[in-house]
């Protein structure tokens, strides 16, 4: 195993713990956010730039509005649903993955607590949603949407998993590039 990083080699590990510690930093801060803040009020932590704002998203991603896409289901179970399947592929993924991929490793790392964290708000505060309360933007009406920590990890995990996928694209263009310079050179 010369050569394998420490991440890839105790990568269960590692994943528990990434999961552990950031499932523990989103539901700590979402219990803060539904205790302590009066829904749709905002709370100015750096002047109206980034305020706390607790707002309960039935939505998916970006607030996207599933009942208007299939009226005939249920939000909730296409959410318990869909979450249970992309975790169990994330893990599944996770597993197969190369033991050169530590970026790919590393994105899936940060994935999971983010899912699980908003797979718990979907269980646990049934039809209100996930709990948003991060407001940032540029007064006075250009304003990112309003998210969580579980979303920050999610984010940061898929952006290192495109970085992985971007450089694993340029690493093999110089090695199609070679082969086939190698083909010209002998005909």
């Amino acid at each position: 195993m010369k050569g394998e990083s420490t991440v890839v080699k105790y990568r269960w590990i590692w994943l528990g713990a990434v999961t552990a510690v950031g499932l523990a930093m989103d539901l700590g801060t979402k219990y803060l956010a539904y205790t302590r803040l009066e829904e749709y009020v905002p709370v100015e932590v750096i002047g109206r730039y980034l305020m706390w704002k607790l707002v309960y998203n039935e939505g998916a991603v970006f607030g996207t509005n599933i009942a208007a896409l299939a009226p005939w289901l249920p939000p909730n179970v296409f959410f318990v649903t869909f979450m249970l399947l992309a975790m169990g592929f994330l893990l599944y993924y996770f597993k197969n993955l190369k033991k050169h991929e530590t970026l790919m490793h590393i994105g899936l790392m940060l994935v999971m607590p983010g899912a699980l964290g908003n797979f718990h708000d979907r269980i646990a505060h049934g039809g209100k949603g996930v709990v948003d309360f991060i407001l940032m933007g540029i007064p006075p009406n250009h304003y990112w949407f309003i998210y969580n920590v579980a979303d920050i990890f999610v984010t940061f995990g898929v952006a290192i998993m495109i970085i992985h996928l971007i450089m694993e694209s340029v690493r093999k263009k110089p090695e199609e590039g070679a082969v086939e310079d190698g083909v010209t050179d002998q005909s």
